[in-house]
């Protein structure tokens, strides 16, 4: 007997019954609360620095208690922009497996990129073609940058020495802020775009659930 290779295939409703798994709203309420605790570090450090605003403090093991404070800090600004990637991620990855099946969505879809992956899910799940200059494709690219600078860290080569003074990296707390900004105009573009997904999207900003 030959065995079966074809089958026809339906998008299922966005109010398709079953059970499914997901961390997506935990990982966007970790962000939140990453973020306000960063914001209170923050103000730590600012109340503990014993030099003008501004300035680099170059001689950090004078200061061991605030040097760790500086660095706590730091981590946290990093959690914010990881949680709030995974949050976006997460809930891609949700929406494709209720609407498309979680075989079918591993098999097409689960290993694209994020841009990639929200613009064929659309095209696939709600006959919705999004171009890169979408707001939603906007914010979701914004995220994806900045979670890809953090998890593929790139070495750059220098023609001559640069002063600690002169080496910018990030701003602290600005970053993250801008990364929980993006994550919560990503959820409200998304339910803008497909408004029957309000139930399956995490709730933003002061909470649309």
């Amino acid at each position: 007997m030959t065995k079966l290779t074809r089958r026809l295939f339906s998008v299922r409703n966005h109010d398709a019954l079953g059970y499914w798994l997901s961390d997506d709203r935990r990982f966007a309420e970790a962000a939140r609360l990453q973020l306000k605790e960063l914001e209170a570090v923050v103000a730590q450090v600012k109340a503990e620095w014993p030099i003008p605003a501004g300035e680099t403090l170059l001689d950090g093991e004078n200061y061991p208690a605030l040097w760790a404070l500086v660095r706590k800090r730091d981590l946290q600004s990093d959690s914010v922009k990881i949680f709030s990637a995974m949050a976006v991620e997460g809930f891609l990855n949700y929406y494709g497996v209720v609407r498309l099946g979680e075989a079918e969505f591993n098999a097409h879809f689960e290993r694209l990129g994020l841009v990639p992956k929200i613009r064929a899910l659309l095209l696939v799940c709600d006959s919705l073609s999004v171009t890169e200059s979408d707001p939603l494709v906007k914010a979701l690219n914004r995220i994806a940058q900045r979670r890809n600078a953090l998890v593929h860290p790139k070495a750059k080569e220098l023609p001559e020495y640069l002063p600690a003074t002169e080496r910018r990296g990030t701003s602290v707390p600005e970053a993250a802020r801008e990364a929980v900004a993006d994550m919560e105009e990503f959820f409200r573009e998304f339910v803008v775009a497909v408004p029957n997904s309000s139930h399956l999207v995490p709730p933003w900003g002061n909470g649309n659930a």
